[in-house]
């Protein structure tokens, strides 16, 4: 990797300091480079691409490539070229231009992919981050979205009129790579399971760089592979269409904590619940380090499990009637503590739950894996002692009960079961990276005995590429192989990680 001068440097200290909005707001800006001479004008590379373009030779080529992926274990993959989409007709350029070249293409939207799928060696990275449009159709409650649209910008915009979308529970992350990997977003229970089945129709640029619908009428295998192929999608998605739908007017949030020994009282009572629930009820399981644990605490006094079940309803007496029977059962009974009935807006669960300073939003080093399941209960008491063993504070296993998934003739995605559980090892140091993806690598024996699939958004692919493939049924995976052949026949697009 070429030397940064020492202005550069301080620069990309800068860059890692800031949120992931900051991080992009300045870069847009050019704030980061305030004061420095400008660059002398050279002949444009890709000359109808109005974007940025950033090749490997640029002095700001390893900020760009580190903003590529949004968490801090960066992969040591390098593209020859990063360029930053304004348009369409911009993604369509740079797609003729990789073609013409024999460059590969991959594609980022919100760089959160754990593996960091988007940062590939070789070829081109098209950052569609700048693709940030919002249209809302209120008559039929359809949002026109550029796929690099935020969670909390499209909740917060929909919500303005009333309507909502089953959106990542993290604020910052982008919709296009959430959406066309399944999507496991708020509510999710009562909108689909996955959030990609709410997608109606798309626009797509092909690999021979044509502009294109993809719809039921129009291009209906393009669609259905945008429907859950995840970062291996054999062209590049620059507008979802997608359904709203109504928003709810009261938000109420019941939370109870045990210790690990109690899981089994845990996940007993959550079978009985979530199997009687209202659909409107989501329920997260997480095994977690309790924040208020001192430094030194042994495992068993430091490691608990939290849960919690929301109530999306349309008034706060109705979603306290809706969450009745966790407080009446054993999960309330039994817990070390508890919080009933917490009234939130969309954007206090966002920050309590999932923001910059809760486990799952923080900038941290990653890496996680995932089944989809029927048995969640027996993946999680599986877990328990070895999670006790995890390296880091910040590691947790997160369970999703009641996904309602049913599978579809309309969408590749074929993980189809009750229930989600997902192990995420995240840490701070690289000198402790081995340590983490290790326990990560063993936590698979623990939890596969129950899988019914993956979830291809949060698997270990750098590590376990055979895992991609199990994301899928036997015949949609070769479907989508099929697809790839007929609408890539040159390879313009990078296949998943770790696939050929």
């Amino acid at each position: 990797m070429r030397e940064l001068n020492p202005s550069r440097r301080a620069v990309l200290k800068k860059l890692a300091s800031m949120s992931v909005i900051g991080a992009l707001t300045a870069l847009r800006s050019g704030a980061l480079f305030a004061g420095e001479p400008p660059p002398a004008r050279q002949p444009k590379l890709i000359p109808k691409f109005k974007g940025k373009i950033v090749g490997r030779q640029d002095p700001d080529y390893e900020l760009w490539r580190q903003a590529m992926v949004w968490h801090a274990s960066k992969p040591d993959r390098h593209p020859d070229l990063i360029v930053q989409a304004r348009s369409a007709a911009d993604v369509a350029e740079a797609v003729r231009y990789a073609a013409r070249n024999k460059l590969k293409v991959a594609v980022r939207s919100g760089g959160h992919s754990a593996t960091g799928a988007s940062l590939r060696d070789g070829g081109m990275c098209i950052d569609l981050s700048a693709l940030g449009s919002i249209e809302i159709d209120e008559t039929n409650r359809i949002a026109s979205i550029g796929p690099g649209v935020r969670s909390l910008g499209l909740i917060r915009t929909a919500g303005e009129r009333g309507l909502c979308f089953p959106g990542p529970h993290c604020p910052s992350v982008g919709l296009g790579g959430f959406l066309m990997g399944g999507g496991i977003g708020w509510n999710y229970s009562h909108r689909g399971g996955m959030s990609t089945l709410s997608i109606d129709s798309a626009q797509v640029v092909t690999a021979d760089g044509k502009i294109v619908e993809a719809s039921a009428r129009q291009n209906p295998d393009l669609l259905w592979a945008i429907r859950g192929a995840g970062p291996g999608f054999f062209g590049v998605v620059t507008r979802f269409d997608i359904s709203l739908y109504p928003a709810p007017k009261a938000i109420v949030c019941s939370s109870y904590i045990h210790p690990l020994d109690g899981v089994a009282t845990v996940t007993a009572a959550l079978e009985q619940l979530t199997t009687a629930k209202d659909s409107r009820v989501e329920v997260l399981a997480l095994f977690i380090h309790s924040p208020d644990a001192p430094p030194d605490a042994p495992p068993e006094q430091a490691k608990v499990c939290f849960v919690s079940a929301f109530a999306f309803a349309d008034t706060e007496a109705e979603a306290r009637t809706m969450l009745e029977p966790f407080a009446a059962s054993d999960l309330a009974a039994k817990a070390l503590a508890r919080e009933d009935n917490q009234v939130f807006d969309f954007t206090g669960l966002y920050f309590k739950y999932f923001g910059p300073e809760a486990i799952g939003g923080r900038l941290a080093r990653y890496a996680c894996d995932s089944i989809i399941t029927d048995q969640a209960d027996r993946a999680m008491l599986a877990l328990v002692d070895h999670f006790r063993k995890a390296p880091s504070r910040s590691t947790h296993v997160l369970a999703a009960y009641s996904l309602n998934l049913e599978a579809r003739a309309d969408a590749c995605l074929s993980s189809i079961a009750k229930h989600y559980v997902g192990c995420f090892s995240v840490w701070d140091e690289e000198k402790d990276d081995d340590a983490n993806h290790q326990w990560l690598d063993q936590t698979l024996p623990f939890m596969d005995p129950y899988a019914r699939g993956h979830y291809i958004n949060e698997v270990a692919a750098q590590r376990h590429p055979e895992r991609i493939e199990a994301c899928f049924s036997p015949a949609n995976w070769q479907r989508l192989q099929e697809l790839r052949r007929q609408y890539d026949p040159e390879g313009v697009f990078h296949a998943h990680l770790g696939q050929s």
